[in-house]
């Protein structure tokens, strides 16, 4: 065989015939000035007892130059790199058929981790780690199910994350098949924002809004709820892939609340919230607001919602009508209050004996029956009265007629001059009438008795 040296460099491909197989090495002779050989290092990509179990003599074998030593007349072969461009190219194959393997994490590098299979290196990017932002450091010797997302000839790039991604959809489609409107069940808060807070169940988030987090009204979702506090919920809506829950649903209502304590009939105190001239709000519970109209705070018809009543007032009241599901509660002042005048039992025309009360410039305030009635000062007497005090004075008794009665309005005008009139007016009739009889006497109607004597 003619050698020459010259032809052959470090990094050559090579092929030839194993002429000599030990424990530790393969001589090949592939035509240079000396044999080449093959350590058990260098055989195989995995460990190596004995180079006799991989090769025998006489099989054709092919390798790269890694070393020429002329001083010791020594040339260093190894198949690791064809191997592993054989194994390169096994992975590569990956990429169109979407299988996934397992790969061992060996190191970590800037951007990213190195992983390798069957002694080839990959690089799997901290974006592709994990669907969750991760510390890639925590994944150092750890084996991992990946799938090739990237290749060329000289790097495959692959994912953990497109793999637990896919999981994650799987198990989400499963998980959210068996939820039902209206099912009641437990949760973890994982993120808490202005309208809400989503919370987490096995892979599925569902949201809560801030309206439905209480009956009351919430101003910061914080107030109620905590970053990994367990709830429990009820499912009010599915819509598609979303979720919709609350936890005011799985709460008594304040109405409720309030109906399982009071009973229309029952009194109750409250705080007056708003006002206008014909009805008030008034507040009896948190969340239970009850009305009360004009006609409804007072027996006297007098009373001025408007002026007479501040809010912030607390009113004791009593129910008149609850209604739980309409949340219609409307409230009476004056139901808890006595009425003086549904006992007044005189009618117009009448004559009635009067207190006089108060003295006023138009007039005096007499009580009749416990209520007060008005005595005009033209009303007074038959005679032009100038003050009040020149022919009344409080505490005095007198008689009246009345002129006019109006329970419902608390109303009754009477009259002192009207009566007097009457008075004389009766005399006078009863004066004629007497009259009349005197003017239709005979003498003989006179001394009828005496003739009827001086006949017997």
């Amino acid at each position: 065989m003619e050698f020459n040296i010259k032809k052959f460099r470090v990094g050559d491909y090579v092929e030839g015939t194993v002429y000599q197989v030990t424990k530790e090495a393969v001589s090949l002779d592939f035509g240079a000035f000396t044999e080449g050989t093959i350590y058990g290092k260098g055989l195989s990509l995995t460990d190596v007892s004995s180079c006799k179990d991989l090769v025998k003599e006489g099989q054709e074998l092919d390798a790269f130059i890694t070393k020429i030593d002329m001083e010791r007349g020594q040339i260093l072969l190894s198949r690791i790199k064809l191997l592993q461009n054989e194994k390169f190219k096994a992975l590569k194959a990956f990429k169109d058929s979407k299988e996934t393997f397992t790969v061992r994490v060996k190191k970590v590098v800037k951007g990213g981790l190195i992983a390798t299979k069957d002694s080839v290196d990959m690089f799997l990017p901290v974006s592709q780690i994990s669907t969750k932002r991760v510390n890639a450091e925590d994944y150092l010797n750890k084996e991992l199910e990946v799938e090739l997302i990237e290749a060329t000839d000289r790097k495959l790039v692959i994912s953990h994350k497109t793999i637990e991604a896919r999981m994650i959809k799987e198990a989400t489609e499963k998980e959210f098949a068996t939820f039902k409107k209206g099912q009641v069940l437990k949760g973890t808060v994982s993120k808490i924002v202005t309208y809400g807070a989503f919370i987490r169940f096995e892979n599925v988030e569902g949201l809560i809004h801030i309206s439905e987090l209480s009956h009351h009204r919430v101003e910061n979702v914080s107030d109620i709820l905590k970053e990994n506090q367990e709830i429990e919920v009820k499912i009010i809506n599915i819509d598609k892939k979303k979720l919709s829950l609350s936890m005011k649903a799985l709460q008594k209502s304040p109405w409720e609340i309030f109906a399982a304590e009071f009973k229309k009939g029952d009194e109750v105190t409250g705080k007056v919230i708003r006002k206008t001239g014909n009805q008030m709000l008034v507040e009896v519970a948190k969340g239970v607001i009850g009305v009360i109209s004009k006609r409804d705070y007072s027996w006297d018809p007098r009373f001025n919602l408007a002026t007479d009543t501040e809010v912030g007032n607390e009113l004791t009241l009593k129910i008149t009508d609850l209604n739980v599901t309409d949340k219609i509660l409307t409230l009476s002042k004056k139901h808890l209050e006595y009425n003086p005048w549904q006992d007044v039992t005189v009618k117009e025309n009448d004559e009635v004996m009067a207190t006089v009360k108060e003295l006023q410039t138009n007039g005096a305030l007499v009580s009749i029956q416990g209520v007060n009635a008005f005595l005009p000062i033209g009303e007074i007497s038959t005679e032009r009265v100038n003050q009040v005090s020149d022919a009344l004075k409080v505490e005095d008794a007198i008689n009246v007629i009345i002129t006019k009665l109006d329970k419902r309005n608390w109303k009754m005008v009477v009259s002192k001059k009207q009566l007097t009139e009457q008075k004389a007016h009766d005399e006078y009739a009863k004066y004629l009438e007497t009259e009349e009889q005197v003017s239709n006497t005979t003498l003989g109607d006179l001394f009828k008795d005496q003739l009827d004597k001086f006949k017997k």
